[in-house]
């Protein structure tokens, strides 16, 4: 998560994009368009939450060695509601396009950030991930 946290942070400040409340307003200051969402005080792209859970799902995958975990949870803030994922992925991939339903992330921010978390966590996989008693890499 640290290392999907400086990927994420660091390509923010590099590209420094903005955010489509600020892209609206610019086109179209007329509208008065607002998110969904409270918009972050930092550059859109890469969504940090598409890096963190592409990371996340990525690293449990390989240390279950199946990508096949199915889990349901829910909320604090809705009681009662359920969501049913068949794997960690499907549940990042969620995780991703909420930003976009959001309004807060275009869709390169989410689909390019969760392309590198889960490149950040094969790497890590591929690293930390070793077979019992074997430190080797």
């Amino acid at each position: 998560m640290a290392d999907a946290a400086v990927c994420a942070w660091d390509a923010k400040y590099t590209f420094h994009f903005w955010r489509p409340v600020t892209a609206i307003a610019f086109a179209e200051p007329e509208l008065n368009w607002m998110s969904f969402i409270v918009t972050p005080p930092f550059p859109d792209y890469i969504s940090g939450h598409s890096t963190f859970s592409g990371a996340a799902a990525t690293v449990l995958a390989l240390f279950y060695d199946t990508g096949d975990l199915p889990f349901t949870t829910g909320s604090d803030f809705l009681p009662g509601v359920y969501r049913s994922f068949p794997t960690c992925l499907d549940a990042a991939r969620e995780a991703a396009v909420s930003r976009l339903y959001g309004g807060i992330h275009f869709r390169s921010a989410n689909e390019d950030g969760l392309q590198a978390g889960i490149s950040i966590g094969e790497w890590t996989g591929s690293h930390y991930l070793l077979p019992k008693g074997n430190r080797s890499r």
